[in-house]
């Protein structure tokens, strides 16, 4: 029975907890250059053109909100994650590890952040870290993290099938130079000043606690969380950690706007990404492909109404590209709130309204560390929207599959597949709404495709299969938040099962619901359109494909899947916003399997178990999908042979 690492699982313990009464509305306040300027109500609001912007706490996006009848089991764990209230217990195990998770699509909530910027001691901390050894090194240097260390197996008796066993201990793939040295020790220091650094990891060393640490230092500043001293990693240890803070505000209130404002336009389809109060707000690892058109991106701010038919920025025929209204959303939220610098926000006394005391025990201030919470609503006067946006958009989609590579793939020594650089034109994703006879595309965004994975064959033995990415028509028929996983046949076993103590469990992390379950936190169903029945209707096929967020996310720019299609998670959660928003549809909640999967390792029976699939919202009617070639390079007839490997499972 599978039961979430998290506690959280998609097998039969996954019961909806009784939904909370309502809470009383909270107040809505007005606000202007980072000042109350007086109340209103959400109609008075709606007349005045001005927006309402959740900043509380309990705010999630959108896809994870629930009505009386159909709540979100989920919804309660996430908002601990995004609030850093890691509990004790099984249940949250792994989020204590992982201790940050806007990687993973869970914005931290905006008075986390405020307070993270008001600590002063870890600020100092970091002052008196003496990095200037950081830019020193090369910019394409790169320190690696050390390697399980590996021996000649001594026993006679197992040499054939292990040739190499490992010591426990590791080391380092190359030896660092005495200036490499300096700079893990810098490195070292940062991640102490963010309490992440193992006591007994080895100074100067990329040893397993230090690269753990160093993790979670890259995803806490959504940079590749790839474990090695990068130049994006060095630029950061070197920035202002106050500026770090602030940026991550930035990027907190961005998709609470998004949430709020309904846009999905982030500049990604125009290929010119805006800044909001001066910054860049994401980093390279972050940001849209570069655009293949050899034309010249407008110049200047984009306009806050949208795109009209015949402006700059056209990618072909009726087909106009959207600016980054995102940013310019963002931006103007910031200037309101009175987020325009990290003094700024340290300086700022905006904050909730103090409600009355109802007893003398509740009139007494509870000690406060930080800043006060901000007021839980608030109304601001943003951009207005493009004129197109509606309850119903008539949107399509579009994934080019880029440069498809069909060689057969090379093994290492041993014996896994070799690595081989990116292609240079990868997938893209792009959402588009129909608009009188011509189209805009509202965003376009790096993605995968399926390419050679490793499969465990009938026998035992392993080996590479290529798994390809579905070309033609299809739909998107339905959206599921927090959904579950079903391995695919051939899935090696052991990537499916953990160790405790002498027994094999399910990994269930991986098949969630969770943060860090194979589809992340939402999942949009492609099914396969295969013809036409005899009224004319097409016909449907499910090939487990799916549009979804990933835990793996330096996969997105760089990797490939077995067919599916990944999108960064914080973008795959706007865009199931999005599409949920825009799109009429049917709230279903909670979508009922039986799915049972049974697995037999080293003796031991284990059985995946799911009851639910995740939640969901069915889109009425679907929305079209199809899926292009791409530039296809290589022989068809070798991606259907397997590739052999010495590898045991």
């Amino acid at each position: 029975m599978i039961t979430s690492g998290m506690g959280f699982g998609g097998g039969r313990g996954l019961n909806a907890a009784p939904s909370a009464p309502p809470a009383a509305p909270a107040p809505i306040v007005i606000v202007e250059a980072g000042r109350v300027v007086g109340p209103t109500t959400p109609e008075a609001a709606q007349r005045d053109g001005l927006t309402l912007v959740d900043l509380s706490d309990e705010w999630l996006p959108h896809v994870f909100s629930e009505a009386p009848e159909t709540p979100q089991p989920l919804r309660p764990y996430l908002i601990d994650l995004a609030n850093g209230r890691l509990r004790s217990g099984s249940a949250y195990a792994r989020a204590r590890e992982d201790r940050t998770f806007e990687a993973f699509g869970i914005s931290p909530s905006l008075n986390v952040l405020r307070r993270r910027l008001a600590d002063r001691k870890r600020h100092a901390c970091h002052d008196r870290v003496k990095d200037a050894v950081l830019e020193e090194l090369s910019p394409k240097n790169v320190i690696p993290p050390e390697e399980p260390e590996k021996v000649p197996n001594p026993d006679p008796a197992t040499v054939s099938e292990t040739p190499m066993i490992l010591t426990g201990r590791t080391i380092s793939p190359r030896s660092l130079t005495a200036l490499e040295t300096r700079a893990v020790v810098a490195m070292q220091a940062h991640l102490r000043c963010e309490d992440l650094l193992h006591r007994k990891a080895t100074r100067g060393r990329m040893d397993r606690r230090t690269v753990e640490g160093l993790h979670v230092y890259q995803r806490l500043h959504m940079l590749a969380d790839s474990g090695r001293i990068d130049l994006d990693t060095r630029s950061t240890l070197r920035g202002d950690s106050r500026e770090h803070d602030f940026r991550a505000l930035l990027r907190a209130l961005r998709e609470r706007v998004v949430d709020a404002t309904g846009l999905l336009e982030d500049g990604s389809a125009l290929g010119v990404l805006a800044e909001v109060q001066g910054r860049l707000l994401d980093s390279p690892e972050f940001q849209p492909l570069p655009m293949r058109t050899t034309s010249t991106p407008p110049q200047g701010a984009p306009p806050a109404q949208g795109p009209s038919p015949n402006a700059p920025g056209e990618t072909g025929p009726n087909v106009t590209a959207a600016p980054d209204l995102v940013a310019a959303a963002t931006h103007t939220a910031a200037a309101a709130l009175g987020f325009t610098s990290p003094d700024a926000v340290s300086a700022s006394t905006l904050a909730a309204p103090s409600p009355l005391p109802s007893s003398r025990k509740a009139a007494r201030k509870p000690p406060r560390r930080g800043p006060a919470p901000l007021p839980p609503v608030v109304a601001l006067r943003l951009p207005p929207r493009p004129a197109y946006h509606g309850q119903h958009m008539d949107l399509r989609a579009e994934i080019d599959r880029g440069d498809v590579v069909l060689a057969r793939p090379k093994l290492d020594k041993d014996g896994k597949k070799k690595w081989r650089p990116p292609v240079s034109d990868r997938p893209t994703l792009t959402l588009y709404v129909r608009v009188g006879k011509g189209q805009v595309a509202l965003a376009r965004w790096p993605t995968t495709i399926g390419g050679w994975k490793t499969i465990q064959k009938s026998d035992g033995t392993m080996a590479l299969k290529y798994k390809e990415s579905v070309t033609g028509e299809a739909l998107w028929p339905e959206v599921l938040a927090t959904p579950t996983w079903h391995p695919s046949p051939g899935m090696p076993t052991r990537k499916l099962l953990v160790k405790r103590g002498d027994s094999w469990e399910p990994k269930t992390e991986i098949i969630g619901p969770g943060y860090r379950a194979a589809y992340g936190l939402v999942a949009i169903v492609h099914h396969q359109i295969e013809g036409e029945n005899e009224s004319g209707e097409p016909q449907l096929m499910d090939h487990r494909i799916r549009t979804h967020g990933t835990p793996a996310y330096r996969s997105v720019k760089r990797g490939e899947s077995s067919g599916c299609h990944r999108l960064h998670n914080h973008l795959a959660l706007r865009l199931a916003g999005f599409l949920v928003r825009h799109r009429t549809h049917v709230r279903h909640g909670l979508a009922p399997e039986d799915y049972v999967r049974r697995l037999e390792y080293q003796g031991q029976q284990v059985a995946l178990e799911s009851d639910y699939k995740g939640y969901r919202f069915q889109l009425t009617p679907p929305v079209p999908v199809t899926v292009l070639d791409g530039e296809v390079s290589g022989n068809a007839k070798a991606v259907k042979r397997l590739v052999p490997m010495t590898v045991m499972p």
